[in-house]
């Protein structure tokens, strides 16, 4: 679960409840009166003086009377600026909702009508309909974050583990877990220092001079064998 998107959702759903609520109040108390009408054919005429201050005009036929058959028209003696819209289905005590008034530019509109109509300003309506409209937005999205914020998984916590010199792993505020260390299968080799018999070689040279001589002489004859020459015999 993700809190933050799932109380930006809740939030959002809360403000947008709250805006659909006061838009359908404001729009449903909503009807001509002394300080929304602009024009009334019954005490004011049939010529429509308009300063350009509103921007949505609405036309009510005073009384119940049967919009799709009522006969009216508002013109400047050469444009129609009157648009009926029956299918609107307003439904107000003591008037009749007709149409609407393009009319954006200041001056004189004569206004032909088979019974009294009443002009009225609706520009009290534009914020209550752009609450409601974005009310139902808001709501759309609030439901969709609070969906992803509950499907979601949260930032999963980092632990923090401490090894200690002797092997032992260490985490804060929990129980101290002792390493597992297995075991091995490999017999240790040990190495033994066999010593090494020295040999000593000896080696039988003869001194070149004899401490202790021989006092017999010797003599060398035809065929001896130190001798490198023979004396050939006669």
């Amino acid at each position: 679960m993700n809190k933050g998107l799932a109380i930006s959702g809740g939030v959002l759903i809360l403000l947008s409840l709250f805006s659909l609520v006061f838009s359908l109040v404001v729009m449903d108390s909503y009807e001509p009166n002394s300080d929304n009408i602009l024009h009334d054919t019954e005490t004011d005429g049939t010529v429509f003086n308009f300063d350009g201050s509103s921007s949505w005009l609405e036309v009510y036929a005073k009384g119940e009377v049967d919009c799709y058959s009522y006969s009216i028209s508002v013109t400047d003696d050469m444009f129609e600026y009157f648009y009926p819209n029956c299918d609107a289905g307003t439904e107000i005590a003591g008037y009749t909702y007709l149409g609407d008034l393009e009319i954006y530019d200041a001056g004189s509109y004569n206004i032909d009508a088979e019974g009294n109509v009443v002009i009225v300003d609706a520009d009290d309506l534009i914020g209550p309909l752009f609450a409601f409209c974005g009310g139902g937005v808001c709501c759309l999205l609030g439901v969709i974050l609070l969906i992803v914020g509950f499907s979601r998984g949260g930032k999963a916590p980092q632990m923090v583990v401490y090894q200690q010199p002797d092997g032992t792993i260490y985490q804060p505020n929990q129980t101290t877990i002792q390493q597992y260390i297995p075991p091995s299968t490999e017999q240790p080799i040990q190495q033994h220092d066999v010593a090494q018999p020295q040999v000593q070689q000896t080696q039988n040279i003869p001194p070149a001079f004899d401490e202790n001589p021989d006092p017999t002489p010797v003599y060398q004859t035809d065929f001896d064998g130190f001798s490198f020459e023979h004396k050939k015999s006669d």
